[in-house]
């Protein structure tokens, strides 16, 4: 139940904590007015890591079949957004710097699941094209058990 919670909190985030920040910095933090500019910069920049991430999460197979993340990727987003919420009480450099870590960390992680789910799904799928290419070793043998017609070649054979 988590981890489906967190498949559906990713798409909300992306909206709900960009805004976050900015409305929380201008109450609690902000003394100078181009704070303000600034996160206005920055605040679209956060809810295209936040699309980017869930993108990655979700252009995974299992986690659009399943509708819920890995358990790893509920660990790093709690992380993430624990982080960003919290940069909006406080103002100071430690939460800024966490978020950025750990939106890196979260960009990594979900394309190295994203690959190695790729990849042996892409494995999985040879193996099979390999099976079902093999050639029967005796004539008359087949693989499927089902029917095989076997046409011999005739010899001598003369076409007028």
């Amino acid at each position: 139940m988590i981890r489906r919670a967190f498949y559906y909190w990713q798409f909300i985030a992306v909206i709900v904590l960009p805004l976050w920040v900015l409305i929380a910095r201008g109450i609690y933090g902000s003394s100078v007015g181009w704070d303000f500019v600034l996160f206005l910069i920055l605040c679209p920049i956060l809810a295209f890591a936040l699309l980017a991430i869930a993108g990655l999460t979700v252009a995974r197979k299992s986690v659009r079949d399943s509708k819920q993340v890995s358990w790893i990727d509920a660990g790093v987003l709690a992380a993430w957004h624990a982080a960003i919420i919290i940069y909006g009480f406080v103002d100071a450099p430690f939460p800024a710097a966490l978020i950025v870590i750990v939106a890196i960390a979260a960009f990594w992680i979900a394309l190295w699941q994203l690959v190695t789910e790729t990849r042996n799904r892409f494995t999985s799928l040879v193996e099979g094209f390999e099976r079902d290419a093999q050639r029967p070793s005796r004539p008359g043998e087949n693989l499927d058990n089902g029917r095989v017609i076997i046409l011999e070649a005739e010899e001598n054979r003369t076409f007028d």
